[in-house]
């Protein structure tokens, strides 16, 4: 099962939260208690050394930073195929390079702003 380590008022976990959502994906989640330090503690450390939410874990991949999961996530589920057929059109992530790369430019403007 998917578990996402998040803190319910971050926006960047609220994106990773929208998008499993929209992809129909189960998930488990983990709401760290950053008032008290639990972001910091050495077992989140080791999911992200920057002691930041969200990360998600997709049985042994971890993953940190909400853009990287996005795509992940994309990449992986936004085919229905679970990632087994990387040549076939994908409905969020595409493989046109065009199409990608204004993703992307999308996906950094909503880290940056």
């Amino acid at each position: 099962m998917i578990e996402l380590y998040e803190f319910p008022l971050s926006g960047n976990s609220h994106k990773v939260r929208l998008m499993l959502g929209l992809l129909g994906l189960e998930y488990r989640s983990h709401k760290l208690d950053m008032g008290s330090g639990e972001h910091k503690s050495p077992q989140h450390l080791q999911r992200n050394p920057f002691g930041q939410v969200p990360v998600l874990k997709d049985d042994d991949i971890v993953i940190r930073d909400s853009q990287a999961i996005l795509v992940y996530l994309a990449r992986a589920y936004g085919n229905g195929s679970n990632g087994e057929n990387p040549n076939k059109e994908n409905h969020w992530y595409p493989n046109n390079p065009v199409k990608a790369a204004q993703i992307s430019a999308w996906l950094s403007t909503a880290a940056n702003e």
